[in-house]
């Protein structure tokens, strides 16, 4: 071999080994960046699901959910809870509660299948028109102010204002159901202790 030949495969291999490098760098430096933006996304995803009927635009986070949301949420569990005959009581019971929390579920349940024992025992139905939406995004709630009818067959025998409160809870990216109750004018989301 001579030297000449020895200097030109040697000072390749040298230019080898830089190219290299500099790539093993460029390549390093990219996984950085990258790592870096990802961290910084991380729980900045947003889900977008879909209500039965879309009256407005919304969004769903890792952190929470938007006004509207709640809101269209709550209409739709109020219509399930509410507007209910004898026959159609027992599966929307189910759909209902299928969305609810496990602590909350307990309660809820006692509390549909008292109703839908009244309406049974009564051969009544009720119809529930929402008139107005107060939302506290803060306590995740929504109260509902409407006119409840009752019918028996045919005819209504009554019609009454009510207030209806209905809490959620997000967990893992899913809006559960925890609360729905009849509160009051002087207290709309059903947060003031007793005797207060």
């Amino acid at each position: 071999m001579t030297p000449e030949k020895f200097i030109t495969t040697s000072s390749n291999k040298a230019r080898e080994i830089t190219f290299l490098r500099l790539v093993v760098g460029a390549l390093i430096v990219i996984i950085v960046i990258e790592g870096a933006t990802l961290f910084r996304t991380l729980g900045m995803e947003r889900t977008v699901l879909v209500p039965p009927t879309i009256e407005k635009s919304f969004w769903v986070s890792g952190e929470g959910v938007s006004k509207s949301y709640l809101e269209q949420m709550a209409y739709w569990y109020a219509g399930l809870a509410l507007n209910v005959t004898q026959t159609t009581g027992n599966y929307q019971k189910d759909l209902f509660l299928r969305y609810s929390t496990p602590a909350g579920a307990g309660q809820l349940a006692a509390e549909m299948t008292a109703r839908l024992d009244f309406l049974a025992k009564n051969n009544a139905a009720t119809l529930f028109t929402a008139q107005t939406l107060n939302t506290d995004e803060k306590l995740m709630k929504v109260a509902i102010t409407g006119d409840l009818d009752t019918f028996v067959g045919d005819k209504r025998i009554s019609t009454r204002r009510t207030i209806y409160v209905i809490g959620f809870r997000y967990i893992n990216g899913r809006l559960f159901v925890n609360e729905f109750k009849e509160t009051n004018e002087k207290d709309i989301f059903g947060v003031s202790t007793p005797g207060k």
